[in-house]
């Protein structure tokens, strides 16, 4: 089992928090993932949507000037977009059905409530992936497993 199973991902982080997106980071980091986008809005978030191929987006539902589902909408309307299908996991600090069936409704993959466990993280980002159809064949049967 690979100790970095999401090396040679490109992952974006949309949080507003500073610390909470820093820690989202390092997370990514120590689960291999080198190569991480942040975002504290929604404007930046769609910059980076429209420069370059991502494999992930994390992305809060609660932004100071916008919200995470909001967003995925916006990312699933646009027929443009070349990040249009990007497996989308938001997360949050709630876990009401509204909110669950709102980012349904958006085309949001899956969500973590806050605060996130590394080998759940890993292991929603890898499934997220693997659902929409564009995992490697490196990565088609890891599992992500913690060591600290």
């Amino acid at each position: 089992m690979p100790n970095e199973p999401l090396a040679g991902l490109s992952i974006l982080v949309v949080e507003d928090v500073t610390s909470i997106r820093s820690l989202v980071v390092k997370l990514l980091n120590r689960l291999g993932c080198k190569d991480v986008l942040e975002a504290a809005d929604g404007e930046t978030a769609w910059h980076h949507l429209c420069k370059r191929q991502l494999d992930a987006v994390l992305l809060d539902y609660e932004l100071q000037s916008d919200d995470g589902v909001s967003i995925a909408w916006r990312i699933r309307g646009e027929t443009d977009l070349f990040n249009k299908d990007v497996p989308i996991i938001l997360l949050t600090a709630h876990d009401e059905m509204r909110i669950v069936d709102a980012a349904q409704k958006a085309g949001v993959d899956d969500y973590l409530v806050k605060p996130v466990m590394p080998d759940r993280l890993g292991q929603r980002i890898l499934d997220a992936i693997r659902a929409r159809g564009d995992l490697t064949a490196g990565l088609r049967n890891t599992e992500v497993s913690w060591k600290s």
